[in-house]
């Protein structure tokens, strides 16, 4: 790896190594020669390069959570994802379980889904759940989507689509969202809150150390912000399923209504219009943080100044810059 005009290049020696573990040795001349291979290639290599950090030894280690656990779970995933249909991708999952197994073992709370659909993601929680001791708290209306916040169309820029959601869409009872969980999830740990989130939601008590919001729309999404964000620990994440949605992104964003729902300033929101790179194009999943100090929770880094003079000297390069 090298650095040119500041930015990192991969030469083609590590690339053709990393393409080598990803796909196998016998694949790699045809996939390489093909127009198609290439974007197989880069979206093997995007979801290997997730699950390397997803196999991390750190990551579960304080849970007692091994690779062969991990192996087991992203498996488990593939399954669910195949066999309850599903809204969002077994890669989504194992982005939510890599948060959820990273949170400090010391620290108390529930993971809470809002949106579940029929269940797929719900099944995979369960598990990852059942393996750290957290109960799953899954609230949804079990009655679809209520009406949309107007008639505009939601804007997808970076995919270059738009659409509409109508009332009722993505609906599930409450006794099929069980019963896909009881078959490919951990039912034990689960705990649903049935009912429209501006109104359910007000029942939650306990700290929450992650929440996986699949709402779609943007006055869902306030509703359930103004009542996660404040049980929301020092450090948690809320994970939303609609990063490359303008319409639900802006909320994150919005200074006023965060001032005057939450007294706070917007946090932002990572992968705002096209979500993480889980794949060539797009994926669906991004995140806000909840952090109140920066200064003691992130670390320094040598391409920013410091006034204790901590840092390099400006403008010098690191691998690490951005």
């Amino acid at each position: 790896m090298r650095r040119e005009n500041g930015l990192i290049s991969i030469t083609k020696g590590a690339c053709r190594r990393a393409l080598v573990r990803l796909v196998g040795r016998e694949r790699l001349p045809r996939l390489a020669l093909e127009a198609a291979g290439a974007r197989k290639v880069a979206s093997e290599a995007l979801r290997g390069l997730a699950l390397e950090r997803f196999y991390d030894e750190e990551v579960g280690r304080p849970y007692g959570v091994d690779r062969k656990a991990k192996e087991e779970l992203v498996e488990r995933f593939q399954r669910n994802t195949q066999g309850i249909e599903s809204g969002t991708t077994w890669m989504v999952h194992v982005v939510l379980a890599q948060e959820i197994l990273s949170v400090p073992a010391g620290t108390c709370g529930v993971v809470i889904e809002c949106g579940c659909w029929k269940g797929a993601s719900t099944a995979s929680l369960s598990l990852v759940c059942g393996l750290v001791g957290r109960r799953l708290i899954v609230c949804d209306s079990f009655e679809g989507l209520p009406e949309d916040d107007g008639e505009a169309a939601h804007d997808y820029p970076h995919i270059r689509a738009f659409g509409y959601y109508r009332k009722g869409m993505y609906s599930a009872r409450l006794e099929e969202v069980r019963e896909n969980v009881a078959r490919f999830g951990d039912p034990s740990i689960c705990e649903f809150l049935p009912g429209f989130f501006s109104e359910s939601l007000k029942a939650l008590t306990e700290p929450i150390v992650m929440a996986f919001l699949d709402v779609d729309l943007a006055s869902s999404t306030r509703d359930c912000v103004k009542y996660v964000w404040p049980l929301l620990v020092d450090g948690g994440a809320v994970y939303t399923d609609d990063s490359c949605d303008m319409n639900v992104v802006r909320i994150w964003f919005d200074d006023p209504w965060w001032q005057e729902a939450l007294g706070r300033q917007a946090p932002g929101y990572v992968g705002s219009g096209c979500g993480l790179a889980l794949s060539p194009d797009f994926s669906s999943v991004g995140y806000a943080r909840k952090v109140a100090s920066p200064q003691e929770s992130y670390g320094r880094v040598p391409w920013l100044h410091y006034p204790d003079g901590s840092a390099g000297p400006a403008g010098s390069s690191s691998e690490n810059s951005p």
